[in-house]
């Protein structure tokens, strides 16, 4: 028999009144015992769902996995490399890729009549997938891609338009 079963067994069913703890005092122990347990279960989990939409949230911006030249870069720039069709070919076909995308980074400032940020421009072709954006874009809408002509449009975090003053529509 374990210590603690043999003791709280001797202090709640004893017989003597002299031994046996006052019922109070066990119950307040027992709801202090049981609401400090409930505290630590929900931290737990808070912070293992804070987590999981972190993750997400990273994931979305970026990827799982991303292929870029290996290279002593420490600029956000992003160097260029080859891509042959049949290495994406072989990348879509391996088990567990769900979406292959190209993308290129670059370091900028975007600057207002009133204000300036620094930020690194994402751009990404017609095969970019949106579903983050759209589950997440809470003014404006995501743009359509022509391959005729490039585009301008940009999306930009709510963050970043509240410092320099930006609202949908607005140019810079």
């Amino acid at each position: 028999m374990n210590l603690e079963l043999f003791i709280a067994r001797k202090i709640y069913f004893a017989k003597d009144r002299e031994r046996k703890a006052t019922p109070p005092a066990i119950r307040i122990a027992m709801i202090g015992i049981s609401l400090g347990l409930a505290v630590m279960i929900l931290s737990v989990a808070i912070v293992i769902g804070f987590k999981k939409e972190v993750r997400n949230k990273v994931i979305g911006f970026g990827s799982h996995i991303q292929i870029t030249n290996f290279d002593n870069n420490s600029s956000y720039q992003t160097t260029p490399i080859t891509v042959t069709d049949s290495f994406l070919v072989a990348l879509k076909a391996r088990k567990g890729i769900r979406h292959v995308e190209t993308f290129a980074t670059k370091p900028g400032i975007l600057k207002t009549d009133t204000d300036f940020q620094g930020i690194v421009l994402k751009g990404v072709d017609r095969q970019y997938d949106w579903s983050f954006f759209r589950n997440n874009l809470q003014e404006g809408e995501i743009f359509q891609m022509d391959s005729l002509k490039r585009s301008s449009d940009v999306i930009i975090s709510r963050y970043l338009s509240d410092l320099v003053g930006l609202k949908v529509g607005d140019s810079f």
